[in-house]
């Protein structure tokens, strides 16, 4: 069989594309940093033998194991490092390390934001802007991660893009602050929404359900989520001088789906009291003079242009599909390494009063002369609820629109059978009990087991 012509070279091109899942060792000089792809096919296991290595501004802990699956992210590494590692998919001949050449600008402004902490019981309040694959939300991690290093802060990470499924399913924009380690093995920021016991402190974030997928739908209602969000902030930050101290790290939605004339930008920032703002990417002059321009009442010259992120890996649009369904399978069954129970219960037709936020991309016949704001009375269908997510508010069953979309929420349900003939939903919610008896959102998001 050997005589045979390219048998055994295919053979070899497929050990080196596919890897041999064998332990190897790798020597990462400092400065330098890997670039890993990962599928829930292939982890990747990874432990530090010396050196200082971490991932979004979070040191790996020396001797440790760390897993990692569906996930792209980056090892930088602040000494040299000498670290083993594991994966079926990856061949030690063809790693992507390369010099990372952004940290010293992640670092400087780390610094700046320190010296606001330390001279005003007022902290920093700085939006991050640039466009999609920036590393933005990258940024804002690692900022996160470096305050709380150090000192005993608990800055505020806002997420304003809905397509992120940060601390809450996707859909919402959320704010939490970031008291303790963040979890480097997951890539929805980890430990966030579980109800169970965890190895890491769990987060509690303040979350308001935009309900669909992107702000163009209906930026109305996008702002109305904005701009509660922004009160109860404010509330959380006149009763928390700690909080208030450390600051608000605001991560924005790309520049691309905010208004041309920046005056999406203009409100945010009057919304949320920034006085700092940086951008990330290559841009002329001439746009970064008309942000400046737009946000100088606010932030006066503290605008900083910052290159695009060196560890910065481009998303496509299956692995942010991918991102979602995991943070909306870990609300309800939670991590590998805490799994939870969720419970299903049964209900009929008439005790569900749900509603849904209005798609003005998806209809364009809806009533012009109704405000974008409300909410429209969702008919009970499989057609219309059969595996979608929904929201659960604090409002009561049948209250007006009016009061659900400015109700607390409650939590998240997922809509997992529809029974037509016996008219009868089957509903799995994260704790025991029936279903409350409040208003339902449903969202533009579905899950199917």
């Amino acid at each position: 069989m050997e005589a045979l012509p390219g048998l055994n070279d295919s053979t070899q091109l497929a050990n080196t594309i596919e890897g041999d899942n064998e332990l190897h060792e790798l020597s990462i000089a400092q400065g330098f940093e890997w670039k890993i792809e990962v599928s829930n096919d292939a982890p990747l296991t990874v432990e530090v033998k010396s050196g200082i290595a971490e991932i979004f501004g979070t040191e790996l802990a020396t001797d440790k194991e760390y897993v990692f699956k569906n996930y792209k992210f980056s090892i930088y590494c602040v000494e040299d490092v000498v670290l083993s590692w594991r994966c079926s998919a990856l061949n030690e001949n063809n790693l992507s390390i390369t010099a990372n050449t952004t940290a010293k600008y992640v670092y400087n402004l780390h610094f700046a934001l320190e010296k606001m902490r330390s001279s005003s019981f007022d902290g920093p309040r700085i939006l991050v802007l640039g466009s999609q694959d920036s590393g933005k939300t990258a940024l804002c991690r690692t900022l996160c991660s470096y305050a709380i290093k150090f000192k005993a802060y608990q800055p505020l990470y806002v997420n304003l893009n809905p397509t992120q499924a940060v601390f809450s399913p996707p859909g919402c924009v959320a704010a939490v602050p970031i008291s303790a380690i963040l979890d480097v093995q997951c890539s929805t920021w980890g430990q966030s929404m579980t109800s169970g016991a965890t190895q890491l402190h769990s987060k509690q974030p303040i979350v308001k359900n935009f309900g669909l997928e992107n702000i163009s739908e209906n930026k109305p209602l996008y702002f109305e989520m904005v701009d509660q969000l922004a009160s109860n902030i404010t509330d959380r930050l006149r009763n928390d001088s700690l909080v208030r101290r450390s600051g608000s790290i605001i991560d924005t939605s790309p520049l691309n789906e905010l208004d041309e004339d920046f005056s999406d930008l203009e409100h945010i920032a009057k919304q949320f009291k920034i006085n700092a703002a940086v951008i990330l990417g290559e841009y002329q002059q001439d746009f970064l003079q008309r942000i400046s321009q737009k946000l100088s009442q606010f932030i006066g010259v503290h605008l900083v242009n910052l290159p695009t992120l060196s560890g910065a890996i481009k998303l496509d649009d299956i692995y942010r599909r991918s991102l979602q369904r995991s943070a909306i399978r870990e609300y309800f069954y939670g991590t590998d390494t805490t799994v939870l129970s969720p419970y299903a219960v049964g209900v009929d037709y008439q005790d569900i009063a749900a509603w849904k936020p209005k798609n003005f991309l998806e209809n364009q016949d809806l009533d012009s002369d109704l405000s974008p704001t409300e909410l429209s009375p969702v008919e009970i269908d499989p057609s219309n609820i059969q595996h979608a997510l929904v929201a659960i508010s604090y409002a009561p069953k049948r209250s007006p629109s009016a009061d659900v979309i400015k109700a607390p929420l409650l939590g998240f349900a997922l809509v997992t059978e529809v029974n037509e003939k016996r008219r009868k939903v089957r509903i799995l919610v994260p704790v025991p009990g029936n279903l409350p008896s409040k208003a339902l959102i449903l969202t533009s998001y579905k899950y199917l087991e």
